[in-house]
């Protein structure tokens, strides 16, 4: 019931000498507006200390440089225009094609153009057949899209969820567990409701994730949680598993920075926790073959 080490043992892949940056998947990471711009970065900062072997950020031209600058370990392509818009849809198609997953919603807005434009992304992810997970302002837009939802993660907060299931807002942990098991059962998705005791579930399995604190309740924690779920898609795992892993360790590496820090972190700070939280589960593979390493 509970997520632990077992879901994150079982989603992290082992490494041999010979491996390749191909062999841990490619992330894109499509997010930003000319008002936001740190989100998809911190997206897709996480998947690369997750174990990402390879994160691409598809934003904006307004934002594309702003995000470039946070990292030389991303790779920006911008987009045609201020916002997201269907001008964007042949570059993020064939973004797509070289990607392994697809992380869709970090700083979009909700532009007139940018609604138009991410339901025809979330098509485009499954024509190409790439796992998708859906966050914050995605989340709003394809509220009432019963068909979008259908085999995506998505992870929204409590209002979010509310205002996609017209639902009230659960108030006890056994109320929480039915709404998310039904609203996925009925639209064929993976659902994790975040906040304290936050409830993944497919319809069918249900976990609870235990770990974070009430420092956590600040902007950005949740593009970490998103680009930490994607890494593991992009590597292959399985939708439920990747957001229980997921969620266990996005709270674990919150715990770790609550013991340096007290409750006065931000989103950032778990960049520099995730692999002191992941390096207990790293695994090598012993084969002897030859090295190479990129």
């Amino acid at each position: 019931m509970y997520s632990g080490a077992a879901d994150v043992r079982r989603v992290v892949k082992p490494r041999s000498p010979d491996s390749s940056k191909r062999d841990f998947g490619s992330l894109l990471v499509v997010g930003g507006s000319n008002v936001y711009s740190g989100a998809p970065a911190l997206a897709g900062m996480a998947a690369l200390r997750t174990g990402c072997g390879l994160v691409v950020v598809g934003a904006p031209t307004s934002v594309a440089s702003t995000i470039r600058s946070y990292s030389p370990n991303l790779i920006v392509h911008p987009l045609p225009g201020d916002v997201l818009n269907p001008g964007c849809l042949n570059v993020v198609s064939g973004l797509l094609v070289s990607s392994n997953a697809l992380v869709l919603g970090p700083g979009l807005g909700q532009n007139s153009e940018t609604r138009e434009v991410v339901p025809s992304i979330v098509e485009l992810a499954a024509h190409h057949g790439k796992p998708v997970l859906l966050d914050a302002d995605a989340i709003r837009i394809l509220a009432g899209r019963k068909a979008a939802f259908r085999n995506v993660i998505i992870t929204p907060h409590l209002g979010e969820f509310k205002a996609i299931s017209s639902t009230p807002a659960p108030s006890n942990l056994a109320e929480k567990v039915s709404v998310c098991r039904n609203f996925a059962l009925q639209h064929s998705c993976v659902v994790l409701l975040k906040g304290h005791n936050t409830v993944i579930s497919d319809g069918q399995r249900v976990k609870i994730n235990r770990t974070g604190n009430p420092g956590m309740a600040v902007g950005g924690m949740g593009d970490v949680l998103s680009g930490i779920i994607g890494a593991f898609l992009a590597q292959g795992s399985d939708r439920f598993f990747s957001a229980a892993a997921g969620a266990y360790v996005h709270g674990s590496a919150g715990d770790l920075v609550l013991k340096r820090t007290g409750f006065h972190m931000v989103a950032s700070d778990l960049l520099y926790a995730l692999p002191m939280v992941l390096r207990r589960y790293d695994k090598q593979n012993q084969r002897q073959l030859t090295k190479g390493y990129t």
